[in-house]
């Protein structure tokens, strides 16, 4: 962030309590990283916290229904470093508990590129978790892995409900959601 955007303040920071002033920015962008933390609420309440009023939270994380096909809502994912992995609804509802207003949801979707590298060697997700656990990268994995970029994903163009059954097939979730006034 700092390389690309010099402009733009960062803060590297203990998520459990987030250093900065009550209502101090204009947004906060937290990507893959809700299905780590332990204490989801209060991460959340903080955000709101920090933000100033009309700020927006902008959250990416795995969708469970594709991540972990079967995995029921609450169950311990596959991914042994995630502590709980959410549905559209779940991250809709966790913006909403914590005082968020205009909540939109959206999909994030494998690209051509992607697909095509699925189809061949299976789900690229299920081929990182069993090399980040072996600690071992066969060399066209960690290749592929490298030279991913944004232009190998789509992301919905509208906001869609957290049960349309598109978002239900994406591979990712992005929430932006407003804090109130």
């Amino acid at each position: 962030l700092r390389a690309r955007y010099p402009q733009v303040p960062a803060v590297q920071a203990n998520l459990a309590a987030l250093p900065l002033r009550t209502s101090s920015v204009d947004a906060v962008v937290s990507l893959q990283v809700i299905e780590h933390l332990w204490d989801l609420p209060g991460f959340l309440s903080d955000c709101r916290r920090v933000l100033r009023p009309q700020g927006e939270l902008i959250v990416t994380t795995p969708q469970r229904v594709t991540f972990s096909p079967g995995l029921g809502r609450g169950e311990k994912p596959i991914n042994p470093f995630h502590v709980e992995e959410f549905d559209a609804e779940q991250v809709d509802a966790a913006l909403r508990d914590a005082g968020f207003v205009d909540v939109e949801m959206r999909g994030i979707h494998h690209g051509a590129r992607i697909s095509a590298w699925e189809a061949e060697n299976g789900p690229i997700v299920a081929a990182q978790i069993a090399a980040a656990v072996s600690d071992t990268w066969p060399l066209p994995l960690s290749d592929f892995v490298a030279s991913v970029d944004a232009r190998d994903f789509e992301v919905d163009a509208s906001p869609l409900a957290p049960h349309d059954p598109h978002l239900a097939q994406a591979q990712d979730l992005l929430a932006i959601a407003r804090a109130g006034v």
